[in-house]
């Protein structure tokens, strides 16, 4: 229930970050979404999604010390689960970044771990926009496992997507013991003219099921 719940929130939140990136347009065309923007426009979402659905709920902002002035790290409660979100910022989508990723859980689960329940979902969610860099070109195959099938689509956007021997899905495996339930990406920003989206810029999602 609360992993289905959870992907609806994740469909709906990419109709969020359009309507947040015309706003804020061309802040977020030049250099993406902030971190704490990323985590605070889905945080909001799950929570009028747990109301939509009659499940009351609060969610409040989780960080380390010392707390930076604009967080990015999120905990919604409900009646049937907790919903941890990280938001990243990948600005080159580099070896170090993607550690500082997995780091963040690794921290996340040593500070939160006497209150992560069960049935509680971690979120992951990413924002990139790809360059011609070697990680770059390796960072949706990294994440989702494999290309996808319309490669070609990516090309004619001057996009070029190698193949990773690498994935996030082994790293979590390897590192934490887990597996992501749900690996996802979309393209959430639109052409004005046609409003097809603008494959360069990408966000990333991960579902993780916690058991201590």
């Amino acid at each position: 229930m609360l992993k289905d719940l959870v992907i609806q929130g994740l469909i709906d939140f990419q109709e969020d970050c359009l309507k947040l990136c015309e706003s804020h347009y061309p802040t977020v065309h030049n250099r993406g979404m902030s971190e704490h923007h990323l985590g605070l426009a889905f945080a909001r979402r799950m929570a009028s999604k747990f109301t939509e659905y009659d499940h009351p709920n609060y969610f409040e902002s989780i960080e380390s010390l010392p707390v930076p002035d604009q967080p990015f790290h999120f905990r919604v409660s409900s009646d049937i689960g907790t919903v941890w979100v990280h938001s990243h910022h990948l600005m080159s989508a580099s070896k170090s970044c993607r550690e500082n990723m997995l780091r963040d859980i690794n921290q996340w689960q040593a500070e939160y771990g006497y209150a992560i329940q069960p049935n509680d979902l971690l979120v992951v969610i990413a924002d990139h926009w790809f360059t011609r860099g070697k990680w770059s070109r390796e960072i949706l195959s990294w994440w989702n496992t494999e290309l996808p099938k319309n490669e070609g689509e990516y090309k004619e956007q001057g996009v070029l997507l190698w193949k990773s021997e690498s994935s996030i899905y082994k790293e979590l495996e390897q590192r934490f013991s887990i597996r992501p339930c749900y690996l996802s990406f979309a393209h959430p920003l639109r052409k004005p003219n046609t409003k097809d989206a603008i494959l360069k810029y990408i966000h990333l999602y991960s579902i993780l099921e916690w058991h201590r």
